[in-house]
């Protein structure tokens, strides 16, 4: 059974994604894209509170 989290910043502020048991164990959430980002580096990871937060630069507002 997937798990589910509430994203906190970036594209996904404030939606509730499913979870792959992976993504679940490993406290990381998708990818980061762009010039100034290691191949792999996750676009979320959970901090010590349980919150699932955006690792990008802020993300555009207009």
């Amino acid at each position: 059974m997937s798990e589910t989290a509430q994203m906190t910043g970036g594209p996904l502020n404030g939606q509730t994604v499913e979870l792959h048991p992976v993504q679940e164990q490993n406290g990381e959430y998708g990818a980061l894209v762009g010039g100034d980002t290691g191949p792999g580096d996750p676009a979320y990871v959970r901090d010590g509170h349980g919150r699932w937060c955006w690792q990008g630069k802020p993300w555009p507002t207009n």
